[in-house]
């Protein structure tokens, strides 16, 4: 049988080099690849986590996340992105079904969510 191994999403956007320093700058991601200048697609990493972003003339955002990311110290993140003053849109929460997160939008309207499971 088939074990399915990966899951990388791709977010639609207009600009990718202006997502893409987003990513980088703000939550440590590293460009695997980049094509196009300026860019039309690129895959971005980091661990076990990775997006392509693609260039689309009229971007499909999903209404809430387009993803949720697991990470080992969420209030680091959450500390590193509000200085930054990368855009929260959903504050640090304890959630009541045992996950600690927040979500944050970025260049071109894209969700994503990041959090950990809260130690009982």
């Amino acid at each position: 049988m088939t074990n399915l191994l990966s899951c990388r999403p791709n977010l639609e956007v207009r600009d990718v080099d202006a997502t893409v320093e987003f990513c980088v700058r703000n939550l440590g991601f590293e460009v695997e690849m980049s094509v196009g200048e300026p860019a039309y697609l690129a895959m971005i990493r980091s661990g076990e986590v990775s997006f392509g972003i693609v260039l689309a003339e009229n971007p499909g955002v999903n209404s809430t996340t387009a993803g949720y990311i697991g990470v080992t110290d969420v209030d680091e993140l959450h500390a590193r992105c509000r200085d930054r003053g990368v855009p929260v849109t959903t504050p640090l929460t304890d959630q009541l079904w045992g996950l600690r997160d927040f979500v944050i939008e970025i260049p071109g309207g894209h969700r994503l969510a990041f959090g950990q499971r809260l130690v009982s």
